[in-house]
């Protein structure tokens, strides 16, 4: 599993790796839906997290820095980096810390 994300902004994304054929569970395939229950936009509070990460995004960009996910490939927990617009590594972060930093807590 990664969490590799591709900036956003000029840069383009590449697809995902193809990790062959998943098993099918009962589950997924009881589940049908119709057109007609998909709606032709998203909900409120989607459009608004996606705002507030906008936000997110364009203040770390205006200090110069970024956010990168990976994931440690012995523990296989999250890694979170705080790195400068060219990649360099400014410091980790703690996962739980991501979540006072979304609620507006300073990052330093």
């Amino acid at each position: 599993m990664s969490f590799d994300i591709t900036p956003v902004g000029p840069a383009s994304f590449d697809a995902a790796p193809d990790r062959g054929p998943r098993r099918a569970s009962a589950a997924r395939d009881a589940v049908t839906i119709s057109s007609t229950q998909v709606p032709d936009e998203p909900p409120p509070e989607v459009l608004e997290a996606i705002n507030a990460a906008a936000r997110c995004f364009e203040e770390l960009h205006e200090q110069g820095r970024e956010l990168h996910f990976g994931q440690d490939p012995e523990s296989g927990r999250v890694t979170i980096d705080v790195c400068d617009l060219d990649g360099n590594v400014l410091r980790a972060i703690p996962p739980s810390r991501v979540l006072d930093l979304a609620a507006g807590a300073p990052l330093d």
